[in-house]
């Protein structure tokens, strides 16, 4: 129990930083106060899962406390415009997740670029899914200025991304569609699908490489398979 009073007193700062960044890239959608309350409770359960020989403690903390704090969010905007894009952030750090670099190979400048460009690519992709699979946000697509036109071009966009996760392989459409569009846990879905964690972010990035070009081009869709 002291040990983990510890490690709550060194995660304190931890939950101060982490929240900032949030705030920052959810654009003042929500008060950094309600991301501290979700970040001081979520440490005490980080501090007591945290295991000394597999990771240092300030690095652990952080990564769980964005995932506790997002989640909590998605949870708590759930069916409001502004769920978009807590969606959206979630996406975007969720993909490469999964990634596992092997550090003894070397590689060229080329090879570094393209992985880099894949990366950045993916998690563009992925942060569109993120708007796109939650309510529409007038702030982000300026829906109360739209005209009819563009309108009926966004709701032809989100009708193609759902297509295109339909033609998905059975357990990558599963876990976007309860993910991004049942508002599900991760964790939950990765259990469901008897998966560790780590496989799942590997079955969110091939989905997500798969969308890209749905995403870019609706017209490249292919029909999806009937329901």
């Amino acid at each position: 129990m002291l040990a983990d009073r510890d490690l709550v007193r060194q995660g304190l700062p931890v939950v101060q930083s982490v929240a900032r960044g949030i705030a920052r890239r959810l654009g003042g959608i929500v008060h950094i106060d309600d991301l501290l309350g979700i970040g001081h409770l979520a440490l005490i359960e980080v501090a007591r899962g945290y295991d000394p020989s597999r990771a240092s403690f300030v690095p652990y903390a952080a990564s769980r406390l964005r995932w506790a704090m997002l989640d909590g969010l998605r949870r708590e905007t759930h069916g409001r415009s502004s769920s978009a894009r807590v969606l959206a952030v979630m996406a975007c750090e969720r993909y490469g997740e999964g990634a596992e670099p092997d550090p003894e190979e070397p590689t060229t400048a080329h090879q570094d670029q393209a992985s880099l460009a894949r990366l950045l690519d993916g998690k563009a992709a992925a942060l569109a899914l993120g708007l796109l699979a939650g309510p529409a946000d007038p702030d982000l697509v300026g829906e109360r200025s739209q005209s009819p036109e563009e309108q009926l071009s966004r709701a032809q966009v989100v009708s193609a991304a759902r297509d295109a996760v339909r033609a998905l392989p059975e357990r990558e459409r599963a876990l976007i569609e309860r993910h991004y569009f049942g508002g599900e846990s991760f964790d939950v879905i990765a259990r469901d699908l008897g998966v560790h964690k780590s496989s799942a972010s590997r079955l969110h990035d091939r989905a997500i490489d798969r969308l890209k070009a749905a995403l870019r081009d609706p017209s490249s869709i292919d029909e999806p398979p009937p329901a």
